[in-house]
């Protein structure tokens, strides 16, 4: 278990060094542009391959806490309560991973299923939407009494958003406006999970951030990206303002 735990933990960094890279891709590229549509289409492959490894690893941590985390096991240190720090913190990156392969898929199938959403109304996407939210509760559960800030924060904020898919899911109407905007909210929130892992656990390494910033270096990925997705709707909404006014003209 620890080899394949390895294994998966080299696929999983890899891709995402990649997926840091190719995100710029669609990002810049102009929307709709076969570059933007081929870049993504790259990036959404590497965004499959980092939730699909990282829900594995937190799956084979949570069967056996103390074979594949043998090696941080101290001596001397209680192995209950390693293993119950352990399940938390492998409960909590699940969450992250369920969050980032939802946003994910949404918004992809945003775009290909059109105002109809059948896609979206399937139950294998509606059912990781509602494996989301249950795990989210779970979390929140777990963080609230044990005072675990980041369980609390990115409990709260998976809750919302699976109940946001949801609430997309089951509109009774949507417009072909709102296809693009469920397209680029969700597409940026998934990158955001790529963004926290780096700052998180590589960057905050590399930037040698102190104990006093380690909460920042969680949180501020996703306050960029609340930022970002605001920025780009409200972008899109000019755009489509001036489009009509030009069209009155």
């Amino acid at each position: 278990m620890q080899t394949l735990h390895q294994y998966l933990l080299i696929l999983h960094i890899i891709s995402g060094v990649l997926a840091l890279c190719v995100f710029w891709g669609p990002m810049l590229a102009k929307k709709g542009s076969p570059w933007h549509v081929r870049s993504g289409r790259w990036y959404s492959q590497l965004m499959y391959l980092i939730c699909s490894a990282g829900i594995l690893m937190c799956t084979l941590v949570l069967s056996a806490p103390l074979t594949v985390k043998a090696a941080d096991l101290s001596p001397g240190q209680d192995p209950v309560k390693f293993a119950a720090a352990v399940r938390q913190m492998s409960g909590f990156l699940l969450l992250l991973c369920l969050l980032a392969l939802m946003n994910l898929r949404q918004g992809l199938l945003a775009l290909q299923a059109g105002p109809a959403r059948l896609s979206l109304r399937h139950w294998t996407h509606q059912g990781l939407v509602v494996l989301t939210l249950l795990c989210a509760l779970w979390t929140l559960w777990q963080a609230l009494p044990r005072q675990f800030v980041l369980g609390q924060i990115f409990g709260a904020i998976a809750l919302f958003s699976s109940v946001g898919c949801l609430r997309y899911i089951h509109r009774a109407s949507v417009e072909r406006s709102d296809l693009l905007k469920e397209h680029i909210g969700n597409m940026l929130a998934s990158a955001i999970a790529v963004f926290t892992a780096f700052f998180a656990f590589g960057g905050r390494k590399v930037l040698d951030l102190g104990p006093e910033l380690q909460l920042l270096s969680w949180i501020l990925p996703s306050i960029l990206g609340i930022g970002a997705t605001l920025w780009y709707n409200r972008r899109y909404a000019k755009g489509r303002a001036g489009l009509k006014t030009a069209a009155v003209r």
